[in-house]
């Protein structure tokens, strides 16, 4: 296509390049017509003489110009798909709309999921629903020294040790929350084996299968300083591992103070109603509650007395990234009348013949149970039923989590006050020291433990600001083994969650003339998370048993003294759990 320059542009040009004063001034901009489109291009009157360098210059522009013009044409032409069209700009997104008010209730259809158990909910959230359970069975093997070998009336383990396969527990449960700020639980336990009579010397009539409840209650929550308010059967708010659901222990029992001092005789479930709270932040929380004091698993009681009052105070001073990181402190305490219990009971009937006493019986089983849940397993340390007129406890928390790495501490103390042995049980049962009906004043017992843990797979404990402890740990990856497909057929594996831990663990029920005994235990423990739901334990343990056992027995109607012996030794345990909740 052709190019011309208008005349007035010409003789501006042929103007610029005459000689004279301004010839070499700094160029300036001078407009150039082409195609009825004026370009403006840099004048260069500084380095033209005459009008033929002019026309020449412009000439050469001009050839350039059509060749940059006949070039895009190519490039067209070969292009022969059409150039996109411009993308519009997204329309900004809408914030959230706040969810306007609803009637409670008015909404009741449900709709189902899997999220570690089944669960099912109303839109509006205000109906849910969850079903489910929990199975354990263990596998236990023992050795031991001569001293906790010997019959039990010469101060050896009451009962003896065997190896044992058992069901640990097996529950069901169903909880939920209607009309969105009331919560209920109802869990029962399909294995349990109670001793009826509270005998120092359990028997086989003692045993079930009896259907035990655990939680059964219903709690309402969001009330003016209160906070949340919990009335049924349930556990008191009194140490730390007493509060961590059994499916997520750190090891297949808790400590010997679980035994002695947490829930004795009644699986650490009581009949009551407590309070739970927290301020704004979360970093303090405290529960305090009214019991009343059981000697059984079934939430009755069927004797007047045995009230009793717990609290717990917990701080954290270190909570970030949910719980991964963070430091707990907590205490908590007990006051209390000693439970009413019956004495002496008919040998034929094994109904109670007497009054009942207020009275205290401490014992504790082993790290490892060989039997069901119950007093047939081999009880290490017994400090024979004890009258007293009043109990007081306390408990310290110390637990943190850092990544990977967990460690978990408490301390028990528990003052007897007025206390004197009786003549509950054969008069030679271990632990009356001194005869039965003396006063031995004020008793105090103490226990402790501290463990730490370690993920060799990278996971984090989590952490319930709903009771303040540990929840369930999810491994990063399930477990699965699979044979791929291809003639090589490789191995797909992926290994779920692995954890380490040591427990030091302590308990002494001798004080002054009383001599229940003395445990220092250490267990060694390997947990492997196939998933959220199941887990395989594995657990050594060792402990020394401390004992010297000096029974009475009755001599011509009088109670005299019988020989000393020496109950003292090592126990060692192997032992295995396979757990999963549903």
């Amino acid at each position: 296509m052709g190019s011309r320059v208008a005349p007035w542009a010409a003789l501006a040009l042929f103007v610029g390049a005459m000689p004279g004063p301004a010839m070499h001034a700094t160029h300036a901009q001078v407009p150039v017509v082409g195609d009825s489109q004026p370009l403006a291009i840099p004048s260069i009157e500084a380095d033209l003489v005459s009008f033929a360098d002019v026309s020449e210059a412009v000439e050469s522009d001009r050839a350039r110009l059509r060749d940059l013009e006949a070039r895009l044409a190519e490039l067209e032409l070969k292009n022969t798909e059409p150039l996109p069209e411009p993308i519009a700009p997204s329309p900004p997104k809408e914030a959230p709309k706040e969810p306007g008010p609803y009637e409670i209730g008015s909404d009741p259809n449900f709709k189902s999921k899997w999220a570690n158990t089944f669960q099912a909910e109303s839109a509006n959230k205000d109906f849910k629903v969850k079903i489910g359970g929990r199975t354990q069975i263990d596998a236990v093997a023992f050795s031991a020294m001569d001293g906790p070998n010997q019959p039990p009336n010469q101060g050896g383990l009451d009962p003896e040790l065997a190896d044992t396969v058992n069901f640990r527990r097996a529950r069901l449960r169903v909880e939920g929350r209607m009309y969105e700020f009331y919560d209920w639980a109802a869990e029962y336990d399909f294995v349990n084996q109670i001793n009826v009579n509270n005998e120092v010397y359990p028997t086989e009539r003692d045993t079930g299968p009896l259907t035990a409840m655990t939680d059964l209650w219903l709690q309402i929550r969001e009330l003016p300083l209160l906070g949340t308010l919990r009335v049924g059967n349930q556990k008191d708010p009194y140490g730390y591992e007493h509060l961590t659901s059994s499916r997520w222990l750190n090891f297949m029992e808790r400590s010997f103070s679980q035994d002695a001092f947490e829930g004795p005789f009644n699986n650490g479930f009581l009949p009551g109603i407590q309070s739970l709270n927290s301020n704004e932040e979360g970093d303090v929380a405290w529960q305090i509650g009214q019991f009343k004091n059981t000697t059984n698993p079934f939430g009755y009681s069927n004797s007047s007395g045995g009230s009793m009052t717990v609290g717990r105070l917990v701080f954290l001073p270190i909570y970030e990234d949910e719980g991964r990181k963070l430091l707990h402190m907590g205490v908590a305490g007990r006051t209390m009348e000693p439970r009413r219990q019956y004495t002496s009971f008919d040998p034929k009937t094994g109904l109670p013949n007497g009054d009942p006493i207020n009275a205290v019986r401490f014992r504790s089983r082993g790290d490892l149970r060989n039997g069901p849940p119950g007093p047939l397993n081999s009880i290490y340390a017994d400090s024979g039923l004890l009258q007293a007129s009043w109990q007081n406890m306390i408990g310290l928390e110390l637990v943190g989590n850092n990544g990977p790495w967990s460690f978990q501490s408490e301390y028990f103390g528990s003052w007897l006050y007025n206390a004197r042995t009786t003549s509950a049980g054969p008069l030679n049962t271990n632990g009356y020291q001194p005869a039965p009906g003396t006063n031995v004043g004020t008793v105090y017992y103490q226990g402790g433990y501290c463990e730490v843990l370690y993920f060799l797979t990278g996971e984090s404990r989590t952490y319930s600001k709903i009771e303040y402890r540990f929840d369930r740990p999810v491994p990063h990856n399930n477990f699965y083994a699979v044979r791929g497909g291809g003639s090589g057929r490789r191995l797909s594996l992926s290994e779920g969650a692995w954890q380490v831990g040591m427990r030091y663990n302590y308990l002494c029920l001798s004080d002054g003339e009383v001599n229940g005994g003395v445990l220092n235990g250490c267990t060694l423990g390997l947990n492997w998370m196939l998933n959220p739901n199941a887990r395989v334990y594995f657990n050594y343990d060792f402990t020394y048993r401390d004992f010297q056992s000096t029974p009475y027995t009755k001599s011509n109607g009088v109670v005299v003294p019988s020989p000393s012996y020496d109950g003292s030794g090592w126990i060692h345990g192997l032992g295995t759990r396979l757990a999963f909740d549903f």
